[in-house]
């Protein structure tokens, strides 16, 4: 078991202190997370990918989009080339959606993405700034800013 793996197990067994914590991992990390209690996930897989390899989660919202920053400074031609297949407002709709039907037996929300640092990182970071979550600032430092500006201007217009 990889050292990311163990430190999951641990956050999981170990109660938030505000009461919900969101964990941004690798899909190769996610696939490894057996059913657990109180766990609920956000699968993100690339636009054109196939769904990853997940345990049977009661709580499972699957999701497809690219990983396109479109507020970066620079867009090389390869991401320009997926704009069209970055996160959409709905999308972002069904996140909110989902995280405010969690039950409240529901403590740790596991976020992933192929490598657990873009797209899962702007997840995480939104649902911080929305909701309060618990998160690993560390591990959020090059989070996509466009998913997490699209995740909160989102939940402006549904009254968050």
């Amino acid at each position: 078991m990889n050292n990311r793996i163990k430190d999951i197990f641990a956050a999981i067994h170990r109660p938030p202190v505000t009461g919900k914590r969101v964990l941004a991992l690798s899909e190769g990390d996610a696939e490894r997370i057996p059913l657990l209690p109180g766990v609920a996930m956000i699968s993100i897989v690339n636009a054109r990918s196939a769904p990853a390899i997940l345990s049977s989660h009661e709580f499972l919202l699957r999701l497809r989009f690219s990983d396109v920053d479109f507020l970066a400074r620079e867009i090389t031609d390869r991401a320009k080339k997926k704009l069209g297949d970055a996160m959409t407002k709905e999308q972002a709709l069904e996140v909110h959606q989902f995280v405010r039907g969690l039950p409240d037996s529901i403590h740790t929300l596991i976020v992933h993405c192929g490598a657990g640092i873009s797209r899962s990182g702007g997840v995480a970071s939104a649902l911080n700034a929305i909701y309060g979550f618990e998160i690993e600032e560390q591990r959020l430092k090059r989070a996509n800013q466009s998913v997490k500006k699209l995740l909160i201007d989102v939940a402006k217009t549904i009254g968050h």
